[in-house]
């Protein structure tokens, strides 16, 4: 069996069974006059038997335009491609060299490439529409655009007691073709994460990157900040070593890592948000929820602290018993309130104390 190397011009199958067109080295040209990406077959994607492939059960490929992948033809007309594997490498700004080795720089108008314009509209005229003037019988072009398409974020801003503020990025025609990302000959196809790039960027994941609230006019000012505020001093532990940090980065910028770094052992899921949860080399956890959090428990729920517990609301709390409430001190307790507070109760109330002290300008009995 032969084995052929090819590049994924289209995955958007219309039987989404996952199929993709594939521009085969060696058997297609980048002319697409002679050939545009809508006219390419689909080839069916060999998944691994780790994944059941039936009934929506399992995983499935994670194939995007500009994919190098290999395969074979099952019929001698060498019409029906079967993706077997992809392949990553070191991409460069050219995708082919002529016989004079002249370097073909990407072209989104040439095979071999990401097709994908900026909108769907951006088709028409060009050999990958519907109905171009060298197939005017093709009542069909590409449908996937870049802005339907997922990027990574522009930028993100996190502030506590603010929402997170995501800016996405502005496509223009010089982003084009838009994978692969950086084909500087250089940059792996694997990934910063994976393969511990310099440019390796965990601040979204550093707690200690963040603002710290204001605590101005905090009750207990003066304790329960120190003890509190010291959130703010959980700096990224994250220092993968190639090829210990296994990566599965998606192309809106989620990130899911199993690090085995010795003496750096992670997992970690992070949101294209900035959301996420780090189970640290020690067994610490870190969680940081860049917007709202909502968890429903419909039975009953059970937490233990062996240690101590700070909480700090900067916003308004509230608490709500349908039945009875019992909170038991060993130690010492201490309310402070800098406002007014009202103590209510429809039936009777009970204080017992050795010795019960009222201090007040002016206190009021039956009154």
């Amino acid at each position: 069996m032969n084995t052929f190397y090819g590049i994924v011009e289209d995955r958007n199958d219309p039987l989404k069974i996952g199929r993709v067109r594939v521009r085969v080295h060696g058997i297609h040209t980048d002319d697409k006059l002679l050939i545009a990406s809508p006219d390419l077959p689909w080839s069916q994607v060999l998944l691994p038997t780790t994944t059941a492939a039936l009934s929506g059960i399992g995983i499935q490929h994670g194939l995007v335009e500009g994919s190098t992948v290999a395969g074979f033809f099952r019929d001698k007309g060498k019409q029906d491609f079967v993706v077997t594997h992809s392949a990553a490498g070191l991409p460069h700004g050219g995708y082919k060299e002529t016989i004079t080795d002249e370097l073909l720089k990407r072209d989104v108008e040439k095979g071999f490439n990401d097709p994908r314009k900026l909108t769907k509209d951006a088709y028409k005229g060009t050999p990958d529409g519907e109905s171009p003037d060298q197939a005017p019988n093709r009542g069909h072009g590409l449908t996937l655009a870049m802005d339907t398409a997922p990027t990574f974020p522009d930028k993100i801003e996190t502030e506590i007691g603010k929402a997170v503020e995501i800016t996405e990025q502005e496509l223009t025609d010089e982003h084009l073709p838009f994978y692969p990302l950086k084909p500087d000959g250089k940059t792996s196809d694997l990934g910063a994460y994976h393969t511990a790039q310099e440019d390796t960027n965990y601040d979204t994941m550093d707690l200690s990157k963040m603002t710290a609230p204001s605590w101005e006019g905090f009750v207990a000012d003066g304790t329960l900040k120190d003890r509190v505020s010291k959130i703010n001093d959980q700096a990224s532990v994250a220092k993968p070593v190639y090829p210990f940090n296994k990566t599965n980065m998606t192309e809106s910028g989620h990130l899911i890592e199993v690090d085995d770094t010795k003496g750096a052992e992670r997992l970690s899921w992070y949101h294209r948000s900035g959301t996420f949860t780090e189970w640290q080399p020690d067994g610490s956890t870190i969680t940081r929820v860049n917007n709202d959090n909502y968890t429903l428990i419909c039975k009953d729920d059970t937490i233990q602290v062996g240690g101590n517990v700070s909480i700090s609301v900067f916003g308004d709390a509230k608490v709500a018993v349908k039945k009875d409430l019992y909170v038991g001190v060993a130690g010492d307790a201490k309310v402070e309130v800098l406002g007014e507070t009202d103590v209510t109760s429809t039936k009777d109330l009970t204080v017992t104390a050795p010795n019960i002290k009222l201090y007040g300008n002016t206190i009021k009995l039956n009154s």
